[in-house]
């Protein structure tokens, strides 16, 4: 399975850029919080923000419970800011 992920703002200087694709072999279920163990993995500072991030998939925000299909999108954003 093959997930496009887009990080936004802070999370491009932690991830140290802006897009990537990410490939799992799980034939099974893969959920969000899944491809989010993944990265924390692979970019240790990410997980800082755990408790902060919005997640949407396919320009749709969503739950950490919900399932990803092939060549889904996922953004990842730190906490929205007011001005």
């Amino acid at each position: 399975m093959k997930i496009a992920v887009e990080f936004y703002s802070v999370l491009q200087d932690v991830a140290g850029r802006q897009r990537l694709d990410h490939e799992t072999a799980d034939e099974g279920v893969y959920r969000v919080a899944d491809l989010l163990e993944a990265l924390y993995a692979r970019f240790p500072g990410l997980g800082y923000w755990d408790s902060r991030l919005h997640v949407a998939v396919d320009l749709e925000f969503t739950s950490r419970d919900a399932c990803l299909r092939d060549g889904q999108e996922v953004a990842i954003m730190p906490p929205f800011q007011g001005g």
